[in-house]
């Protein structure tokens, strides 16, 4: 019973005796406890379930609560595999002096229960304290103005509690199971031991370049197509195990070569540094891996959403540049002159000015291109094709106010995205000379990296060559020849809005009619769908860093302890606290920088699949991605480099603690 009395309060003082590396575990868990809770209450906010375009926040804000699941669980096992370690020579101690291994685990259950109490109720108040806040940052950030009154939710606390609990009990499984099997004495000499030499230090050098080179070459040759998601995914893994590689061989091989040059390795400073880091190698390789790809994702996840967020309006002048359009079928559309003045004299009585008002006939067919022949689109098939519009000449020069003249067999192109880039096209049997390459023209912008949905636009002399052409692909230029008339517009959202219903019901009761599509409401869901996306890019980033922070932190203190009797021992035969803090300047130097070198070289590297990847939702805006990534690398550069300076002078407090 005394026992039994005595396991709390034991647990409890463990707790505060350990509590440089007990508070910083349970900070990351708080954040942790923290996230899950406000995305819970965002999620079952009723507000989201209702407001117009809060679906796309809706299925955002469910992705991100699940991937923020997956990254918690495993890293806070990771975090705690760090605590059982610096404590399993304490354990092995309280085992000794007569605790059973039974009562070791009620103390430690104890302990959980604790950690478990203190962590949810502060990520809980916590959350209700900055949850009105953060969901008003989700609003503005979406554009969502909506006045609502933020509510509490029983299944979001009941949800975040047993989240929490799953894994506080996942973690005391881990620790009962790994004090469980070993003897005191191996608990006590746990922390004294060495890393084991690694062997095959050649073949891991060269699986590292052979890894990190196939998914640099990946990143850089990645194109916009089918198949850029595997790229992406394929890329991530080669690079993340060239980089384990190269950090577990390149690390060594690095410091096995300044142990060779005598007159390196024999200074004094220089032989503590190294022979340290040789001592535990292998471990501190897997460290500066981790914490090299949490710095990397932290650098992409941020980069991503802000460049997205603020290119926003660039994305939908391009997705959309017409707040208009309405399509005909042209031989069933008869009053063509008469419904232009009708929308335009719409335009005048709602007080709307039409800044471009477009209208031309032309044939589109769905193609697929090898080289400069155009064959027909297989079905399922949907890489290389495109959309393909005819038009005759006279039809262009009306259109563009041009005076283009073509002879027979000639023809002018203009591309979405890349160039033609050719002397001639072909349809079937027909070769037409291509007279010019436009780059520019009112029907769509024009994008050279838009490789995945580029359209042609192709001017032919007559009617009679579009039939011709139309036939190659079995189309019929009579049933479907068809008539577009698209309309840039200026004015509120409100009088657009009007007046694009006043046309739609005109178009409406025209013969030939065929569809109305009115693109405002389109850029205001864009507009959602990247705020969510940076509110999420924000979060995840923060989590990041934060995973980066604590690995970096645990490292510092678990390396502090190590080292502490070997810098006592070396301090009493003469080393003055200087060269005891430029010891640790230099393992700074040569090691601990590392990670931030190889995250801002994957970042640039990735910068070609990343832009890629954004162009899918047709971000091409080269610049604004380079302006943000620099300042994301030298904000990142600033914060890694402050709080490593923090967490050094806690290495080298603790190191000094056995001499003051």
């Amino acid at each position: 019973m005394n026992k039994m009395k005595l396991l709390p309060r034991l647990a409890v003082m463990n707790i505060r005796k350990s509590s440089s590396t007990y508070l910083p575990y349970m900070g990351i868990s708080i954040f942790a406890v923290f996230t899950y809770f406000i995305f819970d209450l965002i999620l079952n906010n009723e507000v989201i379930r209702t407001v117009p375009r809060a679906t796309y926040v809706y299925v955002l804000m469910s992705t991100g609560f699940v991937l923020l699941g997956l990254i918690m669980i495993p890293f806070l096992y990771y975090t705690n595999s760090f605590l059982i370690k610096r404590r399993k020579r304490e354990i092995g101690l309280y085992s000794i002096l007569g605790l059973e291994k039974k009562h070791i685990g009620i103390m430690m259950f104890f302990e959980t229960l604790i950690i478990y109490i203190v962590v949810t109720l502060a990520g809980i108040l916590l959350g209700l304290l900055f949850a009105k806040l953060l969901f008003l940052l989700l609003l503005n950030l979406t554009g969502l103005s909506v006045e609502t009154t933020f509510t509490f939710s029983p299944i979001a606390l009941r949800d975040t509690l047993l989240f929490y609990g799953f894994l506080s009990l996942l973690n005391l499984a881990a620790n009962l199971i790994e004090v469980g099997k070993a003897n005191p004495i191996e608990l006590m000499s746990e922390t004294k031991k060495g890393e084991k030499d690694i062997k095959f230090i050649g073949l891991w050098t060269v699986l590292g370049i052979v890894c990190l080179a196939g998914g640099y070459y990946t990143a850089l040759t990645s194109q916009l197509d089918s198949a850029i998601f595997l790229n992406f995914f394929s890329a991530v893994l080669l690079v993340v195990m060239g980089t384990y590689f190269l950090f577990t061989s390149g690390s060594v091989s690095m410091l096995k070569g300044m142990k060779k040059n005598k007159k390196f390795y024999y200074k004094q400073a220089n032989f503590i540094t190294i022979s340290g880091m040789l001592y535990r190698m292998k471990k501190n390789a897997a460290s500066l891996v981790n914490i090299c790809i949490f710095a990397t994702m932290s650098i992409i996840t941020v980069v991503c959403t802000i460049a997205v967020y603020f290119g926003t309006a660039g994305i939908n002048n391009y997705q959309y540049p017409n707040d208009v359009e309405i399509n005909f079928m042209s031989n069933e559309f008869e009053n063509k002159d008469s419904f232009q003045k009708a929308v335009q004299t719409s335009a005048e009585e709602a007080q709307i000015t039409i800044r471009d008002f477009l209208a031309y006939e032309y044939v589109q067919i769905n193609v697929s291109r090898d080289g400069n022949k155009v064959i027909p689109q297989i079905a399922g098939e949907y890489i290389n094709w495109f959309r393909l519009r005819l038009m005759t000449v006279s039809e262009f020069n009306q259109m563009e106010n041009t005076s283009y003249e073509l002879a027979a067999g000639e023809v002018i192109i203009y591309g979405t995205g890349p160039d033609f880039d050719s002397d001639s096209i072909i349809f079937g049997d027909m070769e037409l000379m291509i007279q010019k390459e436009l780059k520019e023209c009112r029907i769509d912008p024009k994008e050279a990296d838009n490789t995945f949905e580029a359209n042609y636009l192709v001017v032919v002399p007559d009617y009679e060559t579009i039939s011709q052409i139309a036939a190659v692909y079995g189309v019929s230029t009579e049933s479907s020849m068809g008539y577009k008339i698209a309309l840039k517009l200026d004015g509120s959202w409100e009088e657009k809005s009007a007046y694009a219903m006043t046309v739609q019901n005109l178009a409406g009761s025209e013969k030939g009619f065929a569809s109305f599509q009115y693109f405002e409401e389109s850029r205001k869901e864009n507009e959602v769908m990247y705020g969510g996306l940076l509110f999420i890019g924000i979060i995840f980033g923060m989590t990041f860093l934060l995973c980066l922070l604590i690995i970096m932190y645990y490292k510092q203190i678990s390396e502090g302890f190590e080292d502490q009797q070997g810098f006592d021992i070396m301090q009493k035969v003469g080393l003055s606290d200087g060269e005891v803090k430029n010891t640790i300047r230099k393992q700074i130097l040569i090691m601990f920088f590392m990670p931030l070198v190889g995250a801002i070289l994957h970042a640039i590297i990735g910068l070609n699949m990343v832009a890629k990847l954004l162009a899918a939702v047709n971000f091409y805006q080269s610049e604004l991605l380079i302006v943000v990534t620099i300042g994301i690398f030298l904000i990142f550069a600033a914060v890694y480099c402050f709080c490593y300076n923090r967490t050094a002078r806690t290495y080298y407090r603790i190191v000094r603690k056995m001499v003051a």
